[in-house]
C-alpha cells in the first residue's frame, strides 16, 4: 500500500490505454504512476521517425508511418468524457492531430505529472502477499525494484513483428522487412514492391506506394473485404449503428452491409474476393485501394508464397514476381516481455486464443490487467477507456471478478463463440463487434447505455423530450464514444447528453453547454477549443490538410 493506506498502481506504458487508466485510477483515489520507456506520451501515435536499413537504432515502440489516417472517424474515435472538437479536427485525421488530442486530454486532466518517461520495465513479478515487484530502469540510471499492489500491462499488442520464415528468405539480394518499419514512400520510388498481406498495413502501404513505384503487387491467400471511409456522403460507422449491432440478427446485417457495400463501390476483384462474409473479419479501410487495383497500379495475386527467390517470389499459382522489395504485413506476435509467459495463453489454451476474461483478466489474476490488447473494428479509445474503469472498480471492490473456475468456464465459452464468429488467425483472438464488447466490459458498472436506462431517463431527466431526442441519437446515430458516460457509475450525463445530441445535429464545432461543463472537469479550466494549455507549441487552432481525410 502506498500512502494512507492507498492502492499502488504501476502502468506500463503511456498512450491511449496507459493514459486512461492513469486517469481512473486516480479518480478512484489510487497512487498511481505511468512508466513508459519513450520521451514522450502517446504509445503508437507518437511518431518514430526511422529507417529500416539502418541498424542498432534501438527498439521499435511505434508502427505508426507518416502519411497514417484514422480508420474510424472523430465522432466515434474520442475519449468518452473529452469530446473532439470538429472545428478543429476533420472527419479523420492523421498522427499527428491524434498526439496532439492525446496530449490535450493528459494536459485537462493533469495527468503528466504522474509519468515517469525514458523508463523501461524490465520484469514484474508476484509476490508471496499478491503484490507485484516491478523492475525498471530509468534511462542513464541503476536498475531499482518497486512494490505495487496491482499492475496494468498497457503496451499494447504491436510489439513483436510476425514475420514467417519463408522458405529461400536468405537467398533474396532485394530488401525484406516488416511493415512495422516503414515510414514515408519517397525511396521506393521507381522501384517494384510486394507487400504481403492484405490487412490495413497491406492496403494503407501499397496505396501509398502506388503511385510513385514501377510496380505495387499485393498477395493474398484469403482475400478480404475492403472498405471505403465514407459511403454515400457519411462515414462508413454511421452506416452500423448501435440498433443493428444489438437488435439485427448478424446475418441479416451481413447481408445489408454487402448489398450497401457492392452497391457503391461494385464487387471486389476476383484476386480479391473474400473467402468470409463480411465482418468474420476485422475489415480494412482505404478509400482508393480498390480503384488503384482495377486500374493497374496495384497488383493483386491470389496465392500463397512458395518461396523467395534471388529476384524475388514464386507464388503457389506458378507465377514468379521480380521486385527490388519485399515488405511483410504479416501482424504481430502476442508479446508482454516484462511479464510471465503463462499470462496470455498456456499449453491448454485452444489455437488462435488466449486466456484473457474479457480479454483483459488472466486466468487466476485479481491484480494483473492487460490492457490494449484489442482487434476490434472500432474505434480504440472507448474500447481501452471501458477496460480501466472495469479494472478500476475491481480494485475498489466495486466489481467482483469471478472465481478462476467461474473465469475459466467464461473464456472457454467465449473462445467458442470466437471460433464460429470470425475466421481463425492469430489477429482474431482479440477481437470481438465492437458495441458488444464496450457493452460487456461496462456491463458491470452498469453504464452500458441499454433501452431500459435510456427510457428511465426519459422520465426522470426533468426535460423528457431531450432524453427521448438522447436515445434516438443513441440507437440511430453514429456510435458516438460519449453514450458510454449517459449512465452508471463513472456517468457524466449532462456532457454526454450534450456531446450526443450535438453529434447527431452535425453542428460543426463544441456547443456552449459542452465547452462551459468541460471546464469543470480535470484540473484545467480551459477546454480543447484552441485556447487549451495542452496544444502542442505551435500548433494551429485549426488544423491543416493533412487532419482531413485521404484522398
Amino acid at each position: 500500500m502506498g500512502s494512507e493506506g492507498k492502492k499502488r498502481v504501476a502502468i506500463v506504458g503511456g498512450g491511449i490505454s496507459g493514459l486512461a487508466s492513469l486517469k481512473e485510477c486516480r479518480a478512484a483515489g489510487f497512487e498511481a504512476d505511468i512508466l513508459e520507456a519513450r520521451g514522450e506520451i502517446g504509445g503508437q501515435w507518437a511518431y518514430q521517425p526511422i529507417s529500416p536499413h539502418t541498424k542498432d537504432q534501438g527498439p521499435i515502440y511505434s508502427s505508426i508511418y507518416d502519411g497514417v489516417v484514422l480508420n474510424s472517424c472523430r465522432d466515434t474515435s474520442g475519449f468518452t468524457d473529452f469530446p473532439i472538437d470538429p472545428a478543429r479536427y476533420g472527419d479523420y485525421f492523421g498522427h499527428r492531430q491524434m498526439l496532439q488530442y492525446i496530449k490535450e486530454y493528459a494536459d485537462h486532466f493533469g495527468l503528466k505529472e504522474h509519468v515517469r518517461l525514458r523508463t523501461k520495465v524490465i520484469g514484474c513479478v508476484q509476490t508471496e502477499d499478491q503484490r507485484w515487484r516491478v523492475t525498471l530502469q530509468q534511462e542513464g540510471k541503476e536498475v531499482e525494484e518497486k512494490v505495487y499492489d496491482a499492475v496494468f500491462a498497457a503496451s499494447g499488442a504491436l510489439i513483436k513483428p510476425m514475420v514467417p520464415d519463408f522458405k529461400g528468405m536468405e537467398s533474396f539480394k532485394g530488401e525484406c522487412f516488416h511493415s512495422q518499419s516503414y515510414r514515408t514512400p519517397g525511396r521506393f520510388e521507381g522501384t517494384r514492391v510486394a507487400l504481403i498481406g492484405l490487412g490495413s498495413g497491406a492496403v494503407d502501404l501499397s496505396s501509398e506506394l502506388a503511385p510513385g513505384c514501377k510496380e505495387v503487387h499485393v498477395v493474398t491467400r484469403k482475400g478480404g473485404w475492403i472498405l471505403p471511409r465514407y459511403v454515400l456522403g457519411k462515414p462508413t460507422e454511421a452506416w452500423d449503428n448501435r440498433a443493428t449491432q444489438v437488435w439485427v440478427p448478424l446475418s441479416v446485417s451481413q447481408w445489408l452491409q454487402t448489398v450497401l457495400l457492392n452497391t457503391v463501390q461494385g464487387k471486389h476483384p476476383e484476386e480479391l474476393q473474400p473467402d468470409h462474409r463480411i465482418m468474420e473479419q476485422n475489415p480494412t479501410i482505404r478509400s482508393e485501394f480498390l480503384e488503384r487495383v482495377r486500374t493497374g497500379a496495384i497488383q493483386a495475386h491470389r496465392a500463397e508464397i512458395d518461396s523467395f527467390t534471388e529476384t524475388g517470389l514464386k507464388l503457389s499459382n506458378g507465377t514468379h514476381l521480380d521486385v527490388d522489395v519485399v515488405i511483410c504485413c504479416t501482424g504481430y506476435h502476442h508479446s508482454l516481455p516484462y511479464l510471465p509467459t503463462d499470462v496470455i495463453s498456456s499449453p491448454a489454451t485452444p489455437p488462435h486464443s488466449v486466456d484473457l476474461w474479457k480479454m483483459m483478466v488472466p486466468l487466476k489474476q485479481r491484480s494483473l490487467f492487460v490492457m490494449g490488447f484489442l482487434e476490434l473494428a472500432g474505434p480504440a479509445a472507448p474500447a481501452l477507456e471501458a477496460q480501466a474503469r472495469l479494472a478500476v472498480a475491481a480494485l475498489e471492490g466495486r466489481v467482483k471478478i469471478p472465481e478462476s473456475q467461474q473465469m475459466e468456464k467464461e473464456i472457454r465459452t467465449f473462445q467458442a463463440w470466437q471460433a464460429k464468429t470470425f475466421v481463425r488467425s492469430p489477429r482474431h483472438s482479440l477481437t470481438d463487434h465492437y458495441v458488444r464488447y464496450v457493452d460487456s466490459v461496462l456491463a458491470p458498472l452498469g453504464a452500458n447505455p441499454t433501452m431500459g436506462r435510456l427510457l428511465q431517463q426519459v422520465f426522470s431527466s426533468g426535460d423528457p423530450w431531450k432524453a427521448l431526442k438522447t436515445l434516438n441519437a443513441v440507437y440511430f446515430g453514429i456510435t458516438s464514444s460519449a453514450q458510454w458516460r449517459l449512465c452508471g457509475h463513472g456517468k457524466d450525463e449532462m456532457l454526454a447528453r450534450e456531446t450526443v445530441l450535438r453529434i447527431a445535429d452535425g453542428k460543426e464545432t463544441l456547443s456552449q453547454e459542452e465547452v462551459k461543463l468541460l471546464s469543470k472537469t480535470g484540473t484545467h479550466t480551459k477546454t480543447h477549443t484552441g485556447t487549451h494549455t495542452g496544444t502542442p507549441t505551435g500548433a494551429p487552432d485549426k488544423l491543416d490538410s493533412e487532419s482531413s481525410h485521404s484522398p
